[in-house]
């Protein structure tokens, strides 16, 4: 399923955020802060997620941000980063392996499987698909 006209998104980010969107922004599902609590991601892993996905920009290409520069942004230790990189690992929403320089690649697609399987009984999710799909505006 797919959403025409991606150009409407784009400028609404821009009229909202102005001038501090062109330092970039992410498009991260509502469903994820919705079900932060049923997720079981707490506060810090639910940051530590944030800035990962910051740095997927294509779907077929996993990020590979460093812990360091994650701890630094947050004001965390090293460790508590990695603690929380294994936490998100453990639950299934990130795998991590390596690339060929040996940097670690973390792959969201397990989160991206969760949120989906959540927005089937989504009551916005539903009453958003339909809305989409009376308008002509969502694509199967």
């Amino acid at each position: 399923m797919t959403i025409s006209d991606s150009s409407t998104y784009k400028s609404n980010v821009y009229s909202k955020w102005g001038e501090a969107a062109l330092a970039g922004f992410q498009a991260v599902p509502d469903l994820l802060l919705r079900r932060q609590h049923e997720l079981r991601l707490n506060t810090t892993d639910l940051v530590v997620l944030l800035n990962i996905l910051m740095h997927w920009w294509y779907a077929d290409s996993p990020p590979f941000p460093r812990p360091t520069s994650i701890a630094q942004r947050m004001g965390l230790s090293v460790r508590s980063v990695q603690r929380s990189v294994k936490d998100l690992e453990a639950m299934g929403f990130i795998t991590r392996s390596h690339d060929w320089h040996g940097n670690a690649v973390l792959d969201p697609s397990g989160l991206v499987a969760r949120l989906r399987e959540i927005a089937q009984t989504d009551v916005h999710f539903l009453a958003r698909r339909q809305r989409l799909q009376e308008s002509g505006r969502l694509e199967s």
